[in-house]
């Protein structure tokens, strides 16, 4: 049998080696991530700016921190937080069962699906596998455009709620 010490040195030039393995691979997702992600990061960001200018009364947007997780999927959850209501919006971007990547999103409402995936059995550029949209990963800027409408429609509506139940009085 080896010395001791050789098994030892062997085994943690493995490791190593599988951690900085692993480590490219997951910055080299993250970095496609942030790229296929970007135009609703923008958008979210952008939103935020005016939610948060020292005037504004209306809430706030949070959680536009893309992030890996253990199955290698990059991740945000923006939590639109009104002055009545809350909204979460989850989307995601990894590889699919057999290789490509996508994007996939949740919190939308059938409208905003719809704008998305027209008649998914139709062999669009997108699904709907659950409660969540499946787009490719190319579609973004798509994605940005209808997450854009669904923050001012959610903002919006709070504030038509609003000046509605004060004139009904």
């Amino acid at each position: 049998m080896a010395r001791a010490n050789d098994v030892k040195d062997r085994f943690r030039t493995r490791l190593q080696e599988a951690d900085a393995r692993s480590n490219d691979f997951r910055r080299k997702l993250l970095a496609e991530g942030a790229r296929a992600l970007e135009p609703v990061v923008g958008v979210l960001n952008l939103m935020a700016e005016v939610l948060n200018e020292a005037d504004n009364v209306h809430g706030s947007i949070t959680g536009l921190e893309a992030r890996i997780d253990q199955d290698n999927f990059i991740s945000l959850c923006a939590q639109l937080r009104g002055t009545d209501a809350e909204q979460k919006i989850k989307i995601t971007y990894g590889p699919e069962l057999g290789g490509s990547n996508f994007i996939a999103v949740s919190g939308l409402n059938q409208r905003y699906n719809e704008r998305l995936v027209p008649g998914a059995a139709r062999g669009a550029s997108g699904r709907t596998v659950g409660s969540d949209i499946q787009l490719d990963e190319n579609r973004g800027g798509e994605l940005a455009e209808v997450v854009r409408e669904v923050v001012e429609d959610f903002y919006a509506a709070q504030i038509e709620q609003r000046s509605h139940f004060a004139s009904a009085r």
